[in-house]
């Protein structure tokens, strides 16, 4: 018992114990009510009677438990959660989003989503990181929050990332994964009513404009088109297949050579990316829209009307939407991850037909 009495290190109050207690209980019990004064550090260390540093170091443990806020030149104020300008600034959670800068010059889509993302998570306590891709062995617990990912079909190394609980929340694409939300539209059903519109209006040579490829994004929409015309198959005669990611003058080439020798009275775009290609074939034949074709064309490029030169319906994702919901989902539930369930929401788009 004596040994350990001498060997045991004994626990001192630090110097600055007096003045951490006194300001915690003024401020706790209402003596020091929100938005008051601190005071000085000169006048706090005459008072204490210990060194500058030492008040620093209790201010700076005030800080950190939210009773205090600084203000540069100012001094120390007792917090006010009501009022943001005194109140401790809050911890912004990290949030990847597999963009990149250079997406911004090509891609109306990501463009439009990372602007509805950025003004979203202005409104909370998070902050978005581009990454160039999603996977595994980037996304940690130890740094990031929470995942948006955009067009991601099947990738396995989210299953992993939520399974370390991250957040990950799927955009325009459907997961089936318990733990990852997911918000998208049907894009099955969106291009079946689409064609079917086209149909209701006396459009019976109704061409696909596409290149063909696995991912469901591709599958769903052309599906959709084949189910509006009861086929399982694209009729070759109404068909113009493209080459995946290919430059847009070879697009317009193809598009060129399609329409020389097939003259269907509409067409079917069902990716936006086709639709400038598309309208750059129409101007080189001289075919008038919408006088001699009808045009309709998945994704949301109303902007486009502006400087094509003509008319054309196109299928309204409400992207903006989707996005402060998927944003807002999150922030709920890095929150409070045990009350907030999975979100797994489908959309509804509009089919903007201009006549």
């Amino acid at each position: 018992m004596f040994d350990e009495l001498v060997h045991k290190p004994v626990r001192r109050k630090v110097v600055y114990s007096r003045m951490l207690e006194e300001l915690q209980q003024a401020i706790r019990s209402g003596q020091l009510p929100p938005k008051s004064r601190i005071l000085s550090e000169p006048e706090l260390c005459e008072r204490y009677g210990i060194s500058r540093v030492s008040v620093r170091t209790a201010l700076a443990k005030l800080e950190k438990e939210g009773l205090i806020v600084k203000k540069n030149g100012l001094g120390s104020f007792v917090c006010d959660p009501a009022d943001p300008a005194f109140s401790p600034p809050r911890e912004l959670y990290d949030i990847a989003i597999n963009l990149t800068q250079t997406d911004f010059n090509i891609s109306w889509y990501h463009t439009k989503i990372y602007l509805a993302a950025a003004n979203a998570v202005a409104r909370h306590p998070m902050k978005l990181s581009l990454v160039n891709r999603i996977s595994a062995e980037l996304i940690t617990p130890d740094h990031w929050k929470g995942v948006f990912a955009l067009s991601l079909d099947q990738n396995p190394d989210l299953e992993t990332i939520a399974g370390r609980g991250i957040e990950v929340i799927l955009f325009n694409r459907i997961s089936r994964h318990p733990d990852i939300a997911s918000v998208y539209v049907d894009y099955f059903e969106e291009s079946r009513r689409a064609v079917q519109h086209l149909q209701e209006k006396g459009f019976r040579k109704i061409a696909l404009v596409t290149p063909v490829d696995t991912t469901s994004c591709s599958n769903e929409r052309v599906n959709g088109y084949l189910k509006a015309l009861n086929r399982s198959f694209p009729d070759p005669e109404l068909f113009c297949r493209l080459v995946q990611n290919r430059p847009d003058a070879e697009y317009t080439a193809a598009m060129i050579e399609y329409l020389k020798t097939h003259r269907p009275d509409a067409v079917y775009i069902p990716f936006g990316a086709h639709f400038l290609p598309f309208a750059a074939a129409a101007r080189r034949l001289g075919i008038r829209i919408p006088e001699d074709m009808s045009v309709v064309s998945f994704d949301d490029i109303g902007e486009m009307r502006n400087f094509c030169g003509f008319p054309f319906g196109y299928v309204k994702m409400p992207l903006a939407q989707m996005t402060e919901d998927a944003i807002q989902y999150l922030a709920d539930r890095i929150a409070d991850k045990k009350h907030v369930p999975v979100l797994k929401r489908c959309y509804s788009a509009t089919l903007e037909f201009a006549d």
